[in-house]
């Protein structure tokens, strides 16, 4: 898990050119759900993602130059920061693993149970957190 914060932490300041911190999470937010593969020595690790809105905005911008218009292009969006953010968690892994492809599993609303997630946010504002199981 810690790497794939620290990838985290590196999508948002490369990526966004912003800051982010790891917060803990006290309510329920509406939320893009996106989760991959993390394939290493034979076992399987599922990588659950999940993104609001705002920051997905953010992301848009930095990456097109505009707010998504429609659903597909924020769900290719979602599938891409998914595969970027598991790709920077590789190449940063002192053990060697392989990823799969990112699915895109819809909108949900949800809190993780305390403990199993690490949250991020930009400006004091919640906008993203992962579970790893």
């Amino acid at each position: 898990m810690d790497v794939l914060s620290q990838a985290t932490h590196n999508f948002v300041q490369h990526q966004l050119r912003l800051t982010s911190t790891e917060v803990d999470l006290s309510q329920e937010y509406d939320l893009y759900h996106s989760d991959i593969s993390l394939l290493s020595s034979g076992q399987t690790q599922q990588a659950s993602f999940y993104y609001t809105d705002d920051f997905m905005q953010m992301v848009c911008m930095a990456m097109l130059g505009e707010e998504a218009e429609d659903d597909e292009t924020l769900e290719d969006l979602i599938g891409e920061t998914t595969n970027q953010i598991a790709g920077s968690a590789k190449i940063l892994a002192t053990q060697a693993f392989d990823i799969g492809l990112p699915n895109y599993l819809g909108k949900v609303k949800e809190q993780p149970e305390n403990g199993t997630y690490r949250a991020f946010s930009i400006d004091n504002k919640v906008m993203l957190y992962i579970t790893l199981k």
